[in-house]
């Protein structure tokens, strides 16, 4: 579609002081949010005067503003991502800091002693007195220790409401029947406290509202709502543990492994050819016919719960008989090209290989040359048509 005959809408400001709180600069909004345009297969990274038209309330493209939300949505639920996974280190203390904010807005967080000039100068590297860095640093760590308490609580409720979307899935992991499963059956806690503990943390998340955390002054995000209604919520969320607990705990999985088949098999196998192409590039040629040797071996996937299988090609062969180490491109494998596939349906609507190209073109040609053989007029009009349809003929199937 283009540019003009898009949908255009606004970003409301409200939202828009909310990115600002959790991520100080707009530029760096823009950063995040030009990601998910630079992985999607149908569209580009947008510029900065875009974004900050967008950031700004003013009427943009639609797709902006949606991207900006869906980054707002997922920094209220997972700040973790967002922020730097290590602490504040004792070394080197300034460029982790530059990794959040510019000096002005820290030295206005932290309120420490050193005027903005000196402050200014240590940021650059510049060197300051130790009781100013000691004051620095202690300042930064009491401030990362109330940030990771808030993002604690976001991270809590976000882990929570997704075990509760879980439920109706079947069986996952990532269920309160699997998380209570293995807190009743398999670590022997009272029916009592799990049934409390299933109904604080149902009320975590579903009965408080989230906001994104300020960095300039992280706060529990989580505030309660409407509590008149409380002593009912809770007595619905007891009776939802009851039934679960009554059912057997349907939809568990368990945390102990099975007894299963751990020694290593392997498996032998022949790539294809130009016909198993799935994109309108071959992306493959180096691979048909090839014979390969998998190693298969099953192993306990901790995080799903469930015997999952490992699959390594290790050895290629031209004839099946003898055998050398695969490359690094034969361990890929057969590149399906999805992405090439899709930018074809997208760009000019046809996703087809070369072959399946070939293929139906040669079809269209053998229908139109079998017309004319037998409606030419002058037997050379004929014969040549003929000729040409017995060589469409042969190669045909010779692809076939």
């Amino acid at each position: 579609m283009a540019n003009k005959d898009r949908e255009t809408s606004k970003f409301g400001q409200g939202y828009a002081a909310q990115l600002l709180a959790f991520n100080i600069q707009k530029q760096k909004i823009a950063n995040l949010c030009n990601v998910e345009f630079e992985d999607d297969l149908f569209d580009d990274a947008k510029n900065d005067s875009s974004w900050n038209r967008a950031i700004n309330g003013k009427e943009v493209w639609e797709g902006l503003i949606d991207a900006l939300h869906n980054l707002l949505s997922d920094q209220i639920n997972h700040p973790r991502k967002y922020l730097p996974a290590d602490g504040p280190p004792d070394e080197g203390l300034q460029d982790w800091m530059k990794q959040i904010a510019p000096a002005p807005w820290w030295r206005d967080v932290l309120q420490v002693s050193a005027s903005q000039s000196a402050f200014n100068a240590w940021f650059s590297n510049r060197p300051m007195g130790k009781a100013k860095v000691a004051e620095v640093k202690a300042a930064v760590d009491a401030w990362w220790a109330r940030l990771m308490l808030a993002v604690d609580k976001a991270e809590q409720a976000s882990q929570i409401r997704e075990m509760a979307r879980a439920k109706g899935w079947g069986k996952t992991a990532r269920s309160f029947d699997s998380y209570f499963f293995t807190k009743v059956v398999e670590e022997g806690m009272a029916v009592d406290d799990a049934r409390a503990l299933y109904v604080e943390m149902k009320v975590l998340a579903f009965r408080h509202t989230a906001d994104i955390i300020d960095l300039s002054d992280p706060q529990d995000p989580l505030a309660p709502m409407d509590g008149r209604h409380d002593a009912m919520y809770r007595d619905d969320f007891a009776k939802e543990f009851d039934a679960m607990h009554k059912a057997g705990y349907p939809d568990a999985l368990p945390s102990v492994p099975p007894d299963f088949d751990q020694d290593p098999f392997y498996e032998v196998k022949q790539w294809g050819g130009e016909e198993n192409e799935e994109c309108p590039k071959n992306l493959n040629e180096s691979l048909y016919g090839l014979w390969y040797r998998v190693r298969r071996q099953r192993f306990w996937n901790t995080e799903m719960r469930m015997v999952d299988m490992t699959h390594e090609i290790v050895e290629v062969s031209d004839d099946g008989v003898t055998w050398r180490a695969a490359n690094e491109r034969e361990k890929r494998g057969w590149d399906a090209g999805t992405e090439l596939f899709l930018r074809g349906i997208v760009e000019d609507g046809d996703g087809r290989s070369q072959y399946e190209r070939e293929v139906d073109d040669l079809r269209a040609k053998i229908k139109r040359l079998r017309f004319a053989t037998q409606n030419a007029f002058k037997p050379e009009d004929r014969a040549s048509a003929q000729a040409e349809l017995t060589d469409a003929e042969k190669r045909l199937s010779a692809l076939r």
